[in-house]
């Protein structure tokens, strides 16, 4: 690269490091950035860190989250920390250039990525890009779901979105490959998240309806999704202890009143289903949380109080049928 063409790269990419103070993962995610700017040519010094109430630790490039996500949210440690490859290619992508990873399908990034980002936070992003027809499909899902608490049939979504002949397998499958659903390798739906469309631990009563969410962050923003009360009902995984959420006008109370939500996961990548969906769960108190935690070391984990359980849910699930 030239220098002139060098100055106009650097004119063309603003990057942000943000953290949380004295974030415990911020040195490593720091190395991966300067690692990252000396691969693709550029100053290790252009690079600005910001300290404040941020998802920790967040790299932007051009202002958005290389993990995906615009960086903001509840302040909280991570649990997706920023990759070398993942920076790499915002970086290459800024500078004008394809990025490493052109041609390939995005790697999917597991729903307990990182709170305030994607859970999959980007979920809301990801539908608002499908085509009319897509995104139709899908929210005939998640209505159907939400009126009938059962799985929709293919004659219930050609009904509700036409025409006749509509390959509902093949328009499922697309979906999924979203990861706005998950099917089995029969083609079955086995997550319409939020819905489950098989018993889990967290029910939620919307009125007449009882469904199941597929995790508690998905139980907490289904009633902004639909616009409407409900209540969780769910037990903490360390003590069976019950755990309950009446939310009414969009104010939730915890019984007990000192729950909280374990956000947890694999590590691996793949669809939510596989990768979080049954590690995120209400507990009773810190203790039974920070407990379950420590009897699996081999998840990441955080622990989330009320308020950023609910901000969380309801940043992912109230724009799907917006």
């Amino acid at each position: 690269m030239t220098a002139a063409a060098d100055g106009a790269a650097e004119s063309r990419v603003v990057v942000e490091l943000r953290s949380l103070p004295e974030c415990p993962n911020l040195g490593s995610a720091r190395q991966e950035l300067r690692a990252a700017l000396a691969d693709v040519g550029l100053p290790l010094g252009m690079a600005t860190e910001v300290v404040g109430d941020y998802p920790s630790p967040s790299i932007l490039v051009n202002g958005v989250d290389v993990m995906g996500g615009t960086g903001d949210g509840p302040a909280a440690c991570r649990l997706d920390l920023p990759t070398g490859e993942r920076i790499r290619a915002a970086l290459h992508q800024a500078m004008g250039a394809e990025p490493a990873t052109a041609g390939t399908e995005p790697s999917l990034v597991d729903c307990c990525a990182q709170p305030g980002n994607a859970i999959r936070t980007d979920r809301p992003r990801r539908a608002e890009q499908l085509p009319d027809r897509l995104r139709q499909v899908h929210q005939a899902i998640l209505r159907h779901f939400a009126a009938t608490g059962a799985t929709p049939t293919d004659a219930d979504i050609r009904a509700a979105v036409g025409p006749a002949d509509l390959d509902t397998a093949n328009t499922v499958r697309e979906l999924a490959r979203e990861d706005l659903v998950a099917v089995d390798s029969a083609g079955r739906l086995v997550a319409a998240y939020p819905f489950s469309p098989t018993p889990t631990p967290h029910v939620v009563s919307l009125g007449d309806v009882q469904v199941f969410a597929m995790c508690a962050i998905d139980a907490l923003g289904m009633p902004f999704m639909l616009g409407t009360d409900a209540t969780v009902t769910s037990a903490d995984p360390h003590t069976g202890q019950p755990v309950r959420v009446t939310i009414t006008n969009g104010a939730p109370s915890y019984e007990p009143a000192e729950a909280v939500i374990v956000y947890a996961a694999t590590g691996a990548t793949g669809p939510s289903v596989d990768t979080c969906c049954s590690t995120i769960n209400f507990f009773a108190d810190t203790s039974n949380a920070r407990a379950w935690i420590a009897a699996h070391p081999g998840l990441a984990a955080t622990v989330l109080d009320q308020d950023q359980a609910v901000t969380l849910g309801r940043e992912i699930f109230e724009p799907l049928l917006a």
